[in-house]
């Protein structure tokens, strides 16, 4: 059974793929936000890791994967190529798989509007939008575990891309966050945060990728922190990379919130979809 779900996840996200990338000619050799009317938005993944700090268990180890697409309403606005507006679904599951019963710790749900615009010269893109994050779980006075969590938020991420393959990004959030029937706003400055800095990397003909991410929280003083390493194994227009990710915070999981405990690093390996257009996507 275990297996049976594995390879759906993969066969889904190679569908998703081709499905983004079937004109990736069109991207060949001009930047262009997306390739296709319907494909990937954010990066697609499956990956299995283990925490660096802990004890290592069947209950500690875990899988996450991530599906992201989106589909472009109105492309092309005002005649300017690459301005679109979109609606856009994420899925990010952590799942412990080697426990027994192979429960999910934790799915976060994340339908979304989006306007993007790139700038005159190629080289820097604005995407804003409305986002509602949730765990889909009912309001309900159960255990704290069978809690609704769930955010709305308004965001705006600039890119600046440069020409030797370096980009930078900022991503602004503001918006009103619920824990189980409560407006609750440590979710934003304990879990999500208010900004995100990244710093990627792709190296000519994108064999290479690098990134680093960011986001600074409030309660307690800290921050959420990504680093990821990937190599290409497949043609570019698919995107296929084997990457490895060293991630700590508390960002993964809605239902890791207000535990208390101290965020675990975690070390994870696994195949990402990254998307073919500009600018790069790298925050997960």
């Amino acid at each position: 059974m275990k297996k049976a779900i594995i390879a759906a996840v993969l066969l889904m996200l190679s569908g998703v793929v081709f499905a983004s990338d079937r004109d990736s000619s069109a991207v060949s050799g001009r930047r262009n936000i997306y390739a296709s009317a319907f494909g990937l938005f954010r990066p697609n993944y499956l990956t299995t890791g283990l925490p660096l700090k802990g004890p290592v268990d069947k209950m500690t180890a875990d899988v996450k994967f991530q599906v992201s697409v989106k589909l472009d309403l109105w492309r092309n606005i005002a005649g300017r190529e690459g301005m679109a507006l979109s609606i856009g679904y994420t899925q990010r599951s952590v799942w412990l798989l080697y426990g027994d019963s192979s429960p999910f710790k934790d799915n976060m749900y994340i339908p979304g509007i989006y306007f993007n615009v790139p700038f005159k010269g190629g080289e820097d893109f604005l995407l804003a939008g409305l986002e509602h994050r949730s765990n889909g779980r009912p309001l309900g006075r159960g255990p704290k575990d069978g809690r609704s969590r769930s955010l709305n938020y308004l965001f705006a991420e600039y890119s600046h891309v440069f020409p030797f393959g370096l980009t930078l990004q900022a991503n602004l959030r503001a918006g009103l966050a619920y824990y189980e029937d409560d407006m609750d706003q440590r979710m934003f400055y304990r879990y999500l945060g208010y900004a995100t800095f990244t710093a990627g990397y792709d190296s000519p003909k994108r064999r290479l990728y690098a990134m680093a991410s960011v986001t600074p929280l409030f309660s307690p003083l800290g921050a959420n922190a990504t680093a990821e390493f990937g190599c290409r194994i497949s043609p570019p227009e698919v995107g296929a990379y084997v990457f490895f990710q060293c991630h700590y915070g508390y960002d993964e999981a809605l239902c890791d919130c207000f535990d208390g405990e101290n965020a675990v690093p975690y070390l994870r390996f696994g195949i990402i979809l990254r998307p073919s257009g500009f600018p790069r996507a790298f925050s997960l």
